[in-house]
């Protein structure tokens, strides 16, 4: 049986459904659409323009840089992560990594625009986000930081 986009945001995403309430869950999933990808598609290209942040809800996703014919991996993010928010944030609207799915993948997409629209219109759904995206920024920089010290320690 397929999950709703209620079901999935609700298991993947659990603490922030509780903490935005049924109604604001339900005000925030409006503004989203599914989106479902086949293995190997890139869903984001590296300094491509982006309008829409993602919530994995099924499946893997590598996220990596490229120069030129060059790719780096940086990590793989799989249900309960989300992709895009740097955009989303920081109006810069070109991508900083390129996401390409590893298996059959699930997301919730919401535009930036609605994203944008939701935060400054309702102050119970800002609450509840913009922490949360702080939270997962921080920890994906200090996963960052951490394998560059590895890696520089490793070359030593």
């Amino acid at each position: 049986m397929e999950q709703t986009a209620n079901d999935a945001f609700c298991r993947h995403f659990s603490t922030l459904a509780e903490e935005l309430d049924p109604l604001h869950t339900a005000t925030f999933l409006k503004g989203v659409t599914v989106l479902e990808l086949p293995p190997g598609r890139k869903l984001i290209r590296h300094r491509m323009p982006v309008d829409s942040i993602y919530f994995i809800v099924a499946g893997t996703v590598a996220v990596s840089v490229e120069d030129g014919k060059n790719s780096t991996l940086l990590s793989v993010l799989g249900p309960g992560q989300w992709l895009g928010e740097v955009s989303a944030l920081s109006g810069e609207l070109m991508t900083s990594a390129t996401i390409t799915t590893q298996t059959p993948a699930r997301f919730l997409r919401m535009r930036h625009q609605i994203l944008e629209d939701l935060i400054t219109t309702n102050q119970a759904v800002a609450n509840v986000l913009l922490p949360h995206l702080v939270l997962m920024l921080s920890d994906r920089l200090r996963k960052s930081y951490q394998r560059e010290a590895d890696l520089a320690l490793a070359q030593a």
